[in-house]
């Protein structure tokens, strides 16, 4: 393992130990800074990361802007804001494996069963809002919400399309730090909206891997990769 990979899997650990101590030691308002300035690190560190890549530190930028913002989610405005930067950020992250399949085909039947996936996860969604507390209801009808649930969805077919298309280690730290980062936001959907605050633990622990993965992948830029010709399944 190189110095980076070292330095790099030495940040996920030490994280995810403050934020869960931060979780159990202090209150929330704390443990939402604790988080902010998680991301705020993982940003200066892909602004240092060398070759420096403008949408890796754009990714980091609104994630850190979306747990700024989540400080204050209570407030209408923070909370559209939290939305928007966090459903910005996976818009670039999908970019990034969107650039990787130029040679990726789609047939009709695959496009049919993307389609569908997306409208069952649509239709989860809107029945976990029958779940919902009364306290957060006008929140969840924001659509701004569900516009962010259809790009994460999105942004995960990306994700396992690159990984079956390539196979390699790269491809790997790709759809990890994607798939983490939805498990922190569906477990923190199910912490705050459905109030069962022991998912705070395992939002802040995905959320962590999500952001030190997203770093794993950006040391194999550079890399060549090899182009598997295959049959994706979505």
């Amino acid at each position: 393992m190189s110095e980076r990979r070292k330095l790099i899997a030495f940040s996920i650990v030490f994280w995810v130990a403050v934020n869960l101590a931060s979780l159990s030691m202090f209150n929330e308002e704390v443990s939402r800074w604790v988080r902010f300035i998680c991301s705020a690190f993982f940003m200066i560190i892909a602004a240092l990361h060398k070759p420096f890549s403008w949408k890796l530190f754009l990714t980091f930028l609104l994630f850190s802007i979306c747990d700024f913002s989540l400080i204050y989610f209570e407030d209408p405005v923070f909370n559209a804001i939290t939305f928007i930067s966090r459903g910005a950020a996976f818009i670039v992250v999908g970019s990034i494996g969107l650039v990787k399949l130029k040679r990726f085909k789609i047939t009709a039947l695959e496009l049919f069963i993307g389609l569908i996936l997306v409208a069952i996860n649509l239709a989860l969604l809107v029945e976990l809002e029958s779940m919902i507390t009364f306290t957060h209801t006008t929140e969840i009808y924001n659509p701004v919400f569900y516009g962010f649930a259809i790009i994460t969805i999105l942004t995960a077919i990306i994700a396992v399309s690159y990984s079956n298309r390539y196979s390699n280690q790269k491809s790997v730290f790709y759809l990890c730090g994607v798939l983490w980062m939805i498990f922190s936001d569906l477990t923190y959907f199910i912490a705050y909206y459905l109030d069962f605050p022991e998912f705070y633990y395992a939002d802040r622990f995905f959320n962590v891997l999500g952001s030190g993965f997203l770093m794993l992948f950006a040391t194999s830029f550079g890399k060549k990769e090899e182009f598997i010709d295959v049959d994706i399944k979505i």
